[in-house]
């Protein structure tokens, strides 16, 4: 089960800030990670991210479970209900 988010963005991505704004209507916690800083770089590089957007779901565990870089994968997992604990 999907128990939160990280969210790997840049301030000025425009795909970044649609999935934004749907990840603020889902009732998922989770942290936005900005990639443009030495600590969101250093995130960045911990989880293998190659670009943004990046939304890696993790499990309570905190393990990745799912990761997606556009927003119809995001609203394909995200719509999976049977991952979300609601």
């Amino acid at each position: 089960m999907l128990k939160r988010y990280l969210f790997f963005m840049t301030p000025m991505c425009p795909n970044c800030a649609e999935i934004h704004d749907y990840m603020a209507t889902v009732k998922l916690p989770g942290d936005e990670i900005d990639a443009t800083e030495d600590s969101g770089r250093a995130l960045a590089e911990k989880w293998e991210v190659m670009s943004v957007p990046t939304l890696i779901f993790l499990s309570n565990d905190g393990r990745e479970q799912a990761r997606a870089s556009s927003i119809s994968e995001v609203e394909k997992i995200t719509k999976n209900r049977s991952l979300l604990d609601v």
